[in-house]
């Protein structure tokens, strides 16, 4: 009896997802978890304004897991701007408390909370049942992040749903919006290169991203975010023709949360292995 040829699946990386260090539903364990069973070769922690996370998720590797990324997704953007940059393949030491990069997260982690504070007495002057404590409970040590509040605000029975609060409430020049105080891209860019990484331009198709692009190429951005859940399929043959026309790598990944929202599960941008090997030949030029 001839046996059937055995299929033999591409290797796929993800290289963007989140933890309950920031504004994830899943422990680093849990993650760990489901990208054990996804099966990518390749992954990054990239939770919002913290190593936490993917520090935790390192510590549990065994030696058959998937190669762990350093990474970290950063807030940046003048006068309002919300650009999240993605940032990889920093040094092992650059993490440590007192390295540039760690005490600039701890500043933004500081402002996030000036933030979520200012944002719950804004939805409590509209008559919303809502407490920084109840937020600063869900947020369990965690930087405070919108997600939270829209978590208090479903927990407390203010809104029906989770999309209701961004709707309605907390997104972008909503009744309980304030802006971020966020690092310019310019300062991002260059603090994540001296740290020895690279920078990715995260989802360009959400909150008019990609209306900054050619900005941030021109500060020295080396990566496009180009699978992503939220980017249309005309979006992605532009930012893919954008990144090959200026030498950019391609970066990709589910977002993963944990939510059914905008976000993908583990290893469902199918992104390919080849793009992780660009990512680490523009990295070389920091070393």
């Amino acid at each position: 009896m001839t046996s059937m040829p055995r299929t033999i699946m591409p290797k796929t990386i993800d290289m963007h997802m989140h933890t309950t260090a920031s504004d994830g539903m899943k422990s680093p364990a849990e993650l760990l978890e489901i990208v054990r069973a996804s099966g990518v070769s390749v992954f990054s922690v990239t939770d919002h304004d913290t190593f936490a996370g993917n520090v935790a998720v390192r510590e549990l590797l065994q030696p058959d897991d998937a190669i762990l990324i350093t990474g970290i997704e950063l807030s940046a953007g003048d006068l309002g701007e919300d650009l999240h940059m993605l940032a990889y393949f920093l040094h092992s030491d650059t993490i440590a408390a007192d390295s540039p990069i760690a005490i600039a997260v701890t500043e933004f982690q500081r402002r996030r909370e000036t933030r979520g504070a200012l944002m719950v007495e804004k939805l409590v002057e509209q008559g919303l049942d809502i407490t920084l404590e109840s937020v600063l409970e869900i947020a369990n040590g965690s930087p405070i992040g919108r997600p939270h509040i829209a978590d208090a605000l479903l927990r407390s029975g203010a809104i029906a749903t989770y999309s209701e609060a961004f709707n309605v409430w907390i997104g972008y020049r909503k009744p309980g919006f304030v802006d971020k105080e966020n690092i310019s891209p310019n300062a991002a860019i260059d603090l994540v290169h001296e740290c020895g990484g690279i920078v990715s331009l995260a989802h360009p198709g959400i909150n008019k991203a990609e209306d900054e692009l050619d900005r941030l190429i021109g500060l020295g951005l080396d990566s496009i975010e180009v699978l992503h859940p939220g980017n249309s399929s005309s979006q992605r043959k532009r930012y893919r023709k954008l990144a090959q026309k200026h030498g950019l790598a391609i970066s990709g990944g589910s977002d993963y949360h944990g939510r059914n929202d905008h976000h993908s599960e583990v290893s469902q941008m199918q992104v390919p292995y080849e793009y992780f090997e660009r990512l680490q030949e523009r990295a070389e030029r920091y070393r």
